[in-house]
Order: structure tokens, then C-alpha cells, then sequence
């Protein structure tokens, strides 16, 4: 039994994309340059129990349409023939007859006459299982596609035969063979089908070998294996052994498979044949935004430190409004468990454009858990120093009328944060499909190390819900949906650098960075970002709306207070991949009488903007 599991997609070079586009466009030429009539009509005739829809959905032959004429290719439509034959064979009419005729009206055009003769179509009489022993023969039967009184699909019996193997591969049968015969009787116009299994018997695991290995010691393979020696041999864990070593990210090839042992036919070696990947990473992006300028991201990573798996790393990224450094290791063990572990310390200093600027000093430690292979959990403590400079007039106006926490200039801050994430999507910078969710909370008090003098406890929780949705033969469309609640506990008050701030490309696109709502902040906050993404040849097109509001309380949001951006922009694979370039703008709101230069804003960054 071999099990397989699909290989990362490799970058794909301008050229090999200009050649892939090229090739299809001159064979297409070559073939319109031949002196075939022009196709009027494809007309399909004779159809009872398939539809012409069906039918003409399988023929490459088709009318041409007011901007593109097709021209008829005989060889094409035998074709065209052979696949309407062999599509009514597989669904049981095996006396059917195709026949293609070709009328060349006064003006030159053709027009395709499918003539289909159906026939009979055959139904299955019964179904015989012979040699089941070690395999319930009822479970066999619940897990068939082909059954007695329904049509025949020899499509359906192929599929069946694989079915019953797989049963026999759950079993630790690994000998089983599965043969299928189709018995026609043709005065009745049915099927009998006979599936006749050679079982063999089932086979344990010997020893583990393992393969491959250059720098990554045995027990970090062995430890993400799901299956033991002893034991019987089982296709789903085999599977799930593979899926483990692909997510250590250690490996570029995983190969699991079972070895005849000489001794004893009953128990066979696994052997685990390993592509190590390289250990060492570097990764950087950057980008660009109206008020925010340029900004990039620099990250280093040692993922198989001592060849233990251990995951060493250090990160920052600068901006004219943030800077960030931080290191941390990474155990994915801990404590000999499915648990990994992270000490990390990070440097931050952030400006609020009208309101602070903020710098944080600390270290978290991390608990993650990976549940499913979509579905993980992380619980994060952090303790940090927090100070407040640079308050702007307005805020300072503010925090003196006491609505706000002073700025806690040199406060300590312990918190707790609890983070769930589910997560389907198809591609992390460039995703069209799947569905990703978040949900984070935390609480931070003087009982996990805040400042005593300050009383500072606050509970905040934020969700974030993004949908994309691929939709054949019209633009894709992609949404993104997040809520954020902060409180002050005690009867306190939030401090400033903890309220929550909208505008810009990481939430609402067309404002200038934190514009939206008050220099304060709030202590609600909504936000949601809608994009149609239609896909062209060499470039992909986009238009966006994104809305959003803070507020303090859930009476303080209305309907008429939401801000909208809008906008559109370009997005471009590149060999360092995609690359997004948005304009956004906005209305001005009452009051205001801004012009549509300064109510207008570029981004320019890697990935998508969610």
C-alpha cells in the first residue's frame, strides 16, 4: 500500500507561463487556418433518456458565436463521436450507435447532425460478492455504487472494485485482489456483476525503517508516526502518519510503504522514505501606502535546529508609522506531546497618526495545540512594559476631561489570550476557495502581572470571519468580516493604546491609517472588506467595497455612522509571488468638504489584502 500526498505547487518562471500561453494560441491558428467551413449549428437528434445538453457538453464541436467562428475539424468531430459513444456505453446502452452528418448550406456555412440510435439501456440484475471472509460482506454492499434494479454504469463497477480494495486495505489485507466480471444478458437487457475477492490474511507491522535522513535524527520521524510495530497495518493511518511529517515542514517528500518480510508473510516492515527540505529560510516582503510610504518585513528561520525539529526564528519589519523586532524558539514537542511550545521576546513602537505613539517591550510564551489539520488552538501568556509619548492636542483634550485612561506612560501589562482558528483556505497569500475563521480572546489584571497601581484588568475579544467563494464564468467574490469588543473591569478605564482603531489597508481601504471615528479610539469596533476579483489572462482585475465604524457602546453604532471605501486595483503573479496594487477613496462626511486627492489613497503590498 502506497500513500501519497500531493507535493507543494512549484513557482512557475515567466517563461514557462509565456510558453504555456503561446503554444495553445498558435495550435488554435494553425488549425483556423485550415480551409474547414465555418460551423453554423451543432444539432443533436434521437436523445430519450440523455439530455442534449448533456451531449453537446461533451463534444469539442461547436457553433461559433457573434465574435468567434469555429471552424469544422473532421478530426474533431470523430472525436466528438467516439466520446457520445463511449459516455452511453459506461451508462449502460451498450448497443448504441453514433452517427455524425455534415449539411453545407448555400452559403458555405456546415451544419453538424448528431443522430444517436440509444437503444436499449441495460440495468443491473445482481450483484454477487464471492470470497468475503475477513470483510463483512453487508459493509461491502452499503459502500457499492452498483445495485440491483438500477442502471448500469460500468464506470459505477470500476469504482466498486477500488472500493472493496480499499476495504481490504483497512483490514491489513495487503494481498487482496479484486476482480470484477460484467455478465450481459441481452433477451432481458440486463447486467449480473460478480466481484470475486482473494483476501489473503492480514499483516502486522515488523520494524520501521527509515530513509533518507540527513539531518533530521530518527525519533523526530518516528514520534509523528501514527502506527507502531505490532500493529495492523491501517491505510487511514498510514495516511495520517504522512500528513504529520509533511506538517512538521521538514520534508519535502513523504513516502510510506510496506516491506514483504522473508521470514514471515504475515508481518511486514514499514519503510519511511524521506526528501529532507533545507533547514535554513529567509523570507521578506514589503509594501506601500499613501500615508504610511514604503514598509518591509525581513524573516530568518532555522526549523530543524540539532535535527531535533526545533524552530529558531527572528523577524522585524519597519515603516514610517511601525517598528517590530522579535525572536523566539519553537518546540514541537513538549513534554514529549502533540503540544508545541514558543518563548518569544519582541521590541514594538507604533504611531497613531493624530492620537499616540506606543512602545512595548516583552516576552510570551505559547501553547498550541493542532486539533485537525484545518482546526488549531493557542494559548498565549505575555508580560510587557507599555509607554505612551507624543499624545496629540485633541487626545490630550480628552484624556484631561477623564472619558479616557490617562496614558499609563510607564505601566506593566500581564495578559492572557486564548486564540481558536479554523482554517480551509486553499492558499495563504492567494486564496479562492475555502473559509477561514478566528476567534480570540483575552484578559490581562494585576493577578497575571499588570501594574498593580494602575488597576489595569480588561477582557477584549475580537472574530473575524472570511469567505471565498470561485464562481464559474463570473468574477470570484471574497468577504471579510470582523467585530473587536474591548472593557475596562473593575469600573476602570481603557487605556488609549488598548482602544481600537479602523482605517486603511489592513481594515478598511480608502481612509488614511486609524482615520475612521475618534483620535481616541473606541471600544467597539466593525469592519468589513467585499472584493470581486475577475480573472484575466496575465493579470487579475479588482473592485472592493469596504465599510466600518467604532464606536464606545453598542448605542453608539448606527447605520448612518458606517463609513464606506471604494476602490479597485491590479494584482499580478510574480516568481516572488502576488503582487497587489489598490486606490481607494471615500466620501467626505457631514461637515466635511475635503477634496478627492486628499480623500484618496495607494496601497502596494504581497498577497491579498485578506
Amino acid at each position: 500500500v502506497n500513500t501519497f500526498l500531493p507535493q507543494p505547487r512549484q513557482r512557475v518562471s515567466y517563461w514557462s507561463i509565456g510558453i504555456a500561453v503561446l503554444l495553445p494560441l498558435v495550435y488554435s491558428h494553425n488549425i483556423e487556418a485550415q480551409t474547414g467551413p465555418e460551423i453554423g449549428a451543432v444539432i443533436v437528434e434521437g436523445t430519450q433518456q440523455i439530455s442534449t445538453d448533456r451531449i453537446l457538453s461533451l463534444m469539442l464541436t461547436k457553433s461559433g458565436g457573434i465574435f468567434k467562428k469555429n471552424r469544422l475539424n473532421p478530426a474533431t468531430l470523430r472525436g466528438d463521436r467516439d466520446a457520445i459513444q463511449n459516455f452511453y456505453i459506461n451508462s449502460g446502452f451498450w448497443q448504441v450507435r453514433v452517427r455524425p452528418f455534415q449539411e453545407i448550406r448555400e452559403d458555405g456555412i456546415v451544419e453538424i447532425r448528431i443522430v444517436i440510435d440509444e437503444g436499449p439501456r441495460y440495468s443491473v440484475k445482481e450483484v454477487n460478492i464471492v470470497g468475503s471472509n475477513y470483510i463483512d460482506e453487508e459493509q461491502i454492499r452499503r459502500s457499492l455504487l452498483t445495485r440491483a434494479g438500477q442502471p448500469f454504469f460500468r464506470l459505477f463497477v470500476a469504482t466498486d472494485r477500488r472500493t472493496i480494495q480499499n476495504l481490504a486495505n483497512q483490514r491489513s489485507l495487503l494481498d487482496a485482489q479484486v476482480d470484477a466480471e460484467n455478465i450481459f444478458d441481452e433477451t432481458q437487457n440486463t447486467v449480473t456483476v460478480n466481484f470475486f475477492i482473494a483476501e489473503g490474511e492480514p499483516v502486522r507491522v515488523g520494524e520501521v525503517e527509515i530513509r533518507g535522513l540527513r539531518k533530521t535524527l530518527p525519533f523526530a520521524v518516528r514520534r509523528e508516526l501514527a502506527i507502531s510495530p505490532g500493529d495492523m497495518y491501517d491505510s487511514a493511518k498510514l495516511i495520517r502518519s504522512q500528513t504529520q511529517l509533511f506538517q512538521t515542514g521538514l520534508f519535502r517528500s513523504v513516502r510510506l510503504e510496506p516491506v514483504r518480510s522473508e521470514s514471515d508473510s504475515t508481518t511486514r516492515n514499514l519503510l519511511v522514505s524521506v526528501i529532507e527540505l533545507p533547514s535554513w529560510e529567509v523570507s521578506f516582503g514589503g509594501g506601500y501606502a499613501s500615508v504610511e510610504h514604503l514598509r518591509g518585513s525581513i524573516e530568518v528561520t532555522q526549523r530543524n535546529w540539532l535535527g531535533r525539529g526545533i524552530t529558531l526564528g527572528t523577524n522585524g519589519q519597519a515603516s514610517r508609522l511601525l517598528w517590530q523586532v522579535a525572536a523566539g524558539i519553537t518546540q514541537p514537542w513538549l513534554f514529549q506531546t502533540r503540544n508545541s511550545g514558543t518563548i518569544r521576546g519582541f521590541f514594538e513602537r507604533q504611531v497613531r497618526v493624530g492620537s499616540h505613539e506606543s512602545r512595548e517591550i516583552g516576552m510570551s510564551l505559547t501553547l498550541g495545540r493542532g486539533l485537525l489539520r484545518t482546526f488549531r488552538s493557542q494559548t498565549t501568556y505575555t508580560i510587557k512594559k507599555i509607554t505612551i509619548d507624543d499624545i496629540s492636542a485633541s487626545l490630550s483634550q480628552i484624556l484631561q476631561s477623564g472619558t479616557v485612561a490617562d496614558s499609563l506612560r510607564s505601566r506593566r501589562e500581564g495578559s492572557l489570550t486564548q486564540v481558536v482558528i479554523y482554517d480551509t483556505r486553499d492558499d495563504i497569500l492567494n486564496p479562492t476557495k475555502g473559509f477561514y475563521s478566528l476567534i480570540q480572546a483575552s484578559i490581562s489584571s494585576r493577578y497575571l502581572g499588570s501594574s498593580t497601581a494602575n488597576q489595569n484588568s480588561l477582557f477584549s475579544i475580537k472574530g473575524t470571519l472570511r469567505k471565498y467563494i470561485p464562481i464559474p464564468s463570473f468574477p470570484d467574490f471574497a468577504t471579510s468580516v470582523s467585530l473587536g469588543y474591548v472593557r475596562a473591569l473593575n469600573n476602570g478605564l481603557v487605556p488609549v493604546d488598548r482602544r481600537l482603531f479602523l482605517g486603511g489597508d489592513k481594515s478598511v481601504r480608502g481612509f488614511d491609517i486609524d482615520e475612521i471615528g475618534s483620535p481616541k479610539g473606541g471600544n467597539m469596533a466593525f469592519s468589513s472588506q467585499n472584493e470581486i476579483r475577475v480573472r484575466l489572462r496575465y493579470i487579475d482585475l479588482a473592485g472592493f467595497i469596504d465599510m466600518g465604524n467604532i464606536g464606545d457602546s453598542v448605542a453608539s453604532f448606527g447605520l448612518s455612522d458606517i463609513r464606506f471605501g471604494f476602490g479597485g486595483g491590479i494584482r499580478v503573479m510574480s516568481p516572488i509571488g502576488l503582487i497587489r496594487t489598490d486606490i481607494g477613496f471615500h466620501r467626505n462626511k457631514a461637515g466635511e468638504d475635503k477634496s478627492l486627492y486628499a480623500r484618496t489613497f495607494f496601497y502596494f503590498g504581497l498577497g491579498q489584502a485578506f
